[in-house]
């Protein structure tokens, strides 16, 4: 009976040790673009976004395994833009081009339910990695009767995620 406590003792005592261990995170340094335009001059042809290219990058990336890469995602906030009258421009006639330097960037388009991937960074990062895609936002033609001029907006978020 008094071998049983000791073993029980010295695995609540590892286990209390490992628990006691602050978890270190993951962490990397990222800048977005604070946004895009599109000065639609003609509905029916597509609009290239403004600045073109927008620039996704990072760098000073700390504690990632040797065989994780980072991924940049994006997706809509909502299903279409926000704007004036009733009918509304759906965010799905946005898509993106993308070019990189080094990683390995993905064309998409804009999706309200599913993250898209734009950039996919080489292995092996460390604190000297750093890197950059440019991504070159269109608006397709816009085939919405009844779409009123005027200001319209979508909000899109980013994720970053080690993988």
């Amino acid at each position: 009976m008094m071998r049983r406590q000791r073993v029980i003792l010295l695995a609540l005592a590892a286990a209390a040790v490992f628990a006691a261990r602050p978890l270190q995170a993951q962490t990397v340094i990222v800048t977005v673009p604070a946004g895009a335009s599109f000065n639609v001059s003609d509905v029916s042809a597509s609009t290239t976004g403004t600045p073109n290219p927008v620039t996704v990058s990072y760098s000073t990336p700390l504690l990632f395994l040797g065989s994780q890469k980072l991924m940049i995602s994006v997706r809509a906030d909502s299903a279409t833009f926000g704007g004036p009258g009733t009918t509304h421009i759906p965010a799905s006639a946005v898509s993106w081009t993308t070019t990189a330097s080094s990683g390995t960037p993905s064309n998409g388009t804009l999706s309200s339910t599913a993250y898209g991937e734009v950039y996919r960074s080489p292995a092996n990062l460390n604190l000297f990695s750093t890197g950059s895609a440019s991504v070159r936002w269109t608006l397709g033609p816009i085939a919405a009767a009844g779409l009123r001029s005027g200001t319209h907006t979508l909000t899109v978020r980013w994720r970053f995620e080690a993988i």
